[in-house]
């Protein structure tokens, strides 16, 4: 079983991630990002990453100078890579745990490691995964993955976010994935 989560930004694609990891913490592995945001004025001023092993790290801001840049954030591709990697490719060791990954999107797939070990965990794994992408193509990856008749896309919405989580734990208990 592969699910794919798609939506606009704000719609609680995250929140359900987070939702799910917290529901079945013991059963996942993968990561999740999160907005920063300035406590006086709430602009958002970059990202962090979290893992399921209890790592956190600041990997895009508009205050890292950086040659990788997405809109007015620079992107720290090495933490990206150090946080994540190691935890994703160590992954296709445990069949019984549900890959986790929010997101694959235009920060993320700036590193083409990334892109190599995500190809091969949604396309060539036997591990069950739960993944998130933008609404719209960012990269040919993102393209194949809403082409591939082989995953579960389903469109969040913020109204919609519970009935999603219920979906998702209900599509993942039917395949015998969740006891």
């Amino acid at each position: 079983m592969k699910i794919l989560l798609t939506g606009r930004p704000g719609s609680g694609k995250t929140t359900v991630i987070k939702k799910f990891v917290k529901m079945f913490g013991e059963n996942v592995v993968g990561f999740w990002t999160e907005e920063i945001r300035d406590p006086h004025s709430k602009k958002r001023r970059g990202f962090t990453i979290s893992t399921t092993d209890g790592k956190s790290s600041i990997f895009a801001c508009i205050d890292i100078l950086s040659p990788y840049k997405v809109g007015k954030y620079g992107v720290d591709l090495r933490i990206f890579e150090m946080t994540v990697l190691p935890l994703l490719k160590k992954s296709f060791e445990d069949e019984r745990k549900i890959v986790v990954v929010d997101e694959i999107g235009k920060m993320e797939l700036l590193s083409e490691e990334f892109v190599h070990t995500v190809e091969l965990i949604i396309f060539e794994g036997r591990s069950p995964f739960l993944g998130t992408i933008p609404s719209f193509d960012v990269h040919p990856l993102v393209s194949r993955i809403r082409r591939s008749k082989d995953l579960k896309l389903i469109s969040v919405e913020e109204k919609r976010k519970e009935e999603v989580l219920e979906e998702i734990v209900g599509l993942f208990r039917s395949s015998h994935v969740l006891q």
